[in-house]
């Protein structure tokens, strides 16, 4: 004969409390003392409850689940934002409901997908352009979602994202206080407003500064011809080029190997040595053993992560709590190679 599940009732009699008592320990709402909540879970473990989190969801009308969507993890930011991400849903006592996407029809896939597991909301962590009509779609379906982006844009709803202006700004501001006055841009896709954002604060700092804007030192990167034939190229007609900013870690490390080859070296003496300066827009992985090290900048992919995923749980918890936007200004981590 199979074994009667313990219930609610049979905890709260082994434990010597009441069945409310036992609810707001399960749940994690109301107050109860430290002594009190020892004595359920010992009582929990002692008879082998399972939550029913079907009843749960009835008498709630929600489930606790988190969509969690990121655009690829081969970007060192969505990894740590996705880390942030858990790091607060396991806090606040929810689940994380995590898959990955690549093209805009795998991410309409996984929000169908996540909607048939009756989310309670959506935090996306992607650079894409959608934006906009998703949070139109799930508004609509009175689904909330917060948006983690590795660049803001000033008129995006419901998003924290890295002011990729400032990024390009303070790049280019440190390298002229260091004496460097002509500085060449490195890498992105020509089509990315991330790309365009770091290049405005990039012009913006050499117009600060009165330096003349050469578009000759700006590459963008692409496939034909290699990355290597350009920097070479690059440093064949503009030898007096002495500092370079790189997009992202994937353009510094094709960049690195490129300079060598050059006869140059990477680091901040550029008047004996002709050592050139190098700056990634992008956090380097601590995994990437480069020497010397490089000068980059702190995304917050973490802390951003983190604050897109509080937000998005303070309005699943009371619909009152607005989703507003945050652009985090980053900060460099200074380096051998500035």
């Amino acid at each position: 004969m199979a074994r009667k599940k313990p219930t609610i009732s049979d905890v709260a009699k082994r434990a010597e409390v009441s069945a409310a008592a036992v609810s707001m320990a399960l749940s994690g709402k109301g107050r109860i003392s430290k002594w009190t909540a020892e004595r359920i879970n010992k009582a929990i473990d002692e008879l082998g409850y399972v939550r029913n989190n079907n009843a749960a969801t009835l008498r709630s009308g929600k489930t606790g689940l988190i969509a969690v969507l990121v655009h690829g993890l081969k970007q060192s930011f969505n990894l740590e934002a996705l880390q942030g991400i858990n790091s607060c849903i396991d806090e606040h006592k929810k689940v994380s409901f995590i898959m990955i996407f690549e093209t805009q029809a795998e991410l309409e896939n996984r929000i169908n997908i996540a909607l048939n597991y009756n989310v309670d909301g959506f935090l996306i962590v992607s650079d894409r352009d959608s934006n906009e009509n998703i949070i139109t779609r799930l508004n609509a379906l009175n689904i909330p979602c917060m948006f983690v982006s590795s660049s803001a844009r000033s008129n995006q709803r419901q998003q924290i994202g890295l002011n990729a202006l400032h990024s390009g700004s303070i790049a280019t501001h440190y390298l002229i206080k260091g004496g460097h006055m002509h500085i060449a841009f490195i890498g992105g896709d020509q089509k990315s407003l991330d790309r365009a954002e770091k290049l405005a604060g990039y012009f913006t700092a050499l117009k600060e500064h009165d330096l003349k804007e050469d578009t000759s030192l700006i590459i963008a990167d692409s496939q034909q011809p290699p990355l290597a034939e350009k920097i070479a190229s690059l440093l064949s007609r503009s030898p007096w080029v002495t500092a370079m900013i790189c997009y992202d870690t994937a353009t510094t490390r094709s960049v690195i190997p490129a300079i060598t080859c050059c006869g140059r070296t990477i680091g901040k003496d550029s008047y004996i040595n002709r050592d050139i300066a190098i700056i990634c827009l992008e956090k380097m992985n601590d995994s990437d053993f480069i020497s010397p090290s490089i000068t980059c900048i702190d995304t917050s992919g973490t802390q951003m992560g983190w604050n897109a995923a509080r937000q998005l749980i303070l309005h699943m918890d009371n619909e009152n709590h607005p989703l507003y936007s945050e652009a985090f200004h980053p900060a460099l981590i200074i380096g051998e190679s500035a």
